[in-house]
């Protein structure tokens, strides 16, 4: 198995490497941040972790036995303490931890638009519930605000998570005011985390603005429909995210004892796509798709 590890140091001096059309690659950014290029039939061009990581936090590896399909597939590794910032956010000062990837470009709430990628959970992955553990986004850039747990809080449109033994498909309902906006977590079960270890799983699901519903599809078959609409407030744009992003660190601490470590966790992700259906993003409704690498 042929690894390219990432080595975030200051001292080190990193070769950018452009977005292509072909292969992804990873490169550094401008102002110095660790991302990687999609090919152009991915629906994206870059994903970017805009926050600090450690050099264990990401690969990009190199193992068509291993991947989803085609040769290359990503691997993020969360540890107790990996919490990082930027000019305007700092996870550890708001009880969070993350490695995270933001998908550029950027999707206005409009039309239909659909999402689909597939991960896949190490063997010895622990849910951290009632500490949340989120495997995958759509945010908004320049969406309401408000609080949630006493800390300031930028609310998802969908959170794709690890609670209670499942994964869990889960839309914001949002309403309230812009700038202290009222936050409803609706949850739709997906599959149960044991089914997920050591084993791929195919995620897709589509936000209909237009006609106001969304579908969400697991390994190719439909398995919730919910007729209501996406998104109650217009934000500037809306982002795909994913890695591993765990907030209210502090509620498994004290499940498990004040101060007490939190476990490692370890999650795998290919397949990474961005369309306007579900024919150009999922795989199994669409075999001809070419695979992401």
């Amino acid at each position: 198995m042929t690894y390219i590890r990432i080595l975030l140091f200051l001292t080190l001096t990193f070769q950018v490497i452009l977005p292509t059309d072909g292969i992804s690659k990873t490169y550094t950014t401008d102002n110095g941040k660790l991302a990687l290029s999609a090919p152009k039939h991915s629906g994206f061009k870059t994903h970017t972790n805009y926050m600090g990581q450690n050099s264990y936090n990401y690969e990009y590896i190199k193992d068509g036995s291993a991947a989803r399909r085609g040769e290359f597939y990503q691997r993020f590794e969360l540890k107790d303490g990996d919490c990082f910032g930027d000019d305007g956010w700092n996870d550890c000062e708001n009880d969070r931890e993350r490695v995270e990837f933001s998908s550029r470009p950027t999707q206005k709430p409009s039309g239909t638009q659909c999402f689909a990628y597939s991960i896949k959970l190490d063997k010895d992955f622990i849910d951290l519930h009632p500490t949340n553990t989120d495997l995958g986004q759509v945010h908004q850039k320049g969406g309401p605000k408000g609080t949630a747990g006493g800390l300031k809080s930028f609310p998802p449109l969908i959170q794709i998570g690890a609670k209670r033994g499942r994964l869990i498909f889960g839309w914001h309902e949002l309403s309230g005011s812009s700038d202290n906006v009222i936050d409803k977590k609706r949850e739709y079960p997906l599959i149960k985390l044991k089914h997920m270890k050591g084993k791929w799983t195919d995620i897709s699901f589509c936000l209909d603005y237009e006609n106001k519903r969304m579908d969400v599809w697991l390994n190719g078959t439909k398995v919730h429909v919910i007729n209501k609409s996406p998104i109650n407030f217009m934000p500037e744009s809306t982002y795909f995210k994913y890695g591993i992003y765990r907030s209210f660190i502090s509620r498994h601490q004290k499940e498990i004892g004040e101060g007490a470590k939190l476990p490692t966790q370890i999650v795998y992700y290919d397949e990474i796509r961005r369309g306007n259906s579900i024919n150009e993003v999922d795989f199994n409704i669409n075999p001809k798709l070419m695979p992401v690498d």
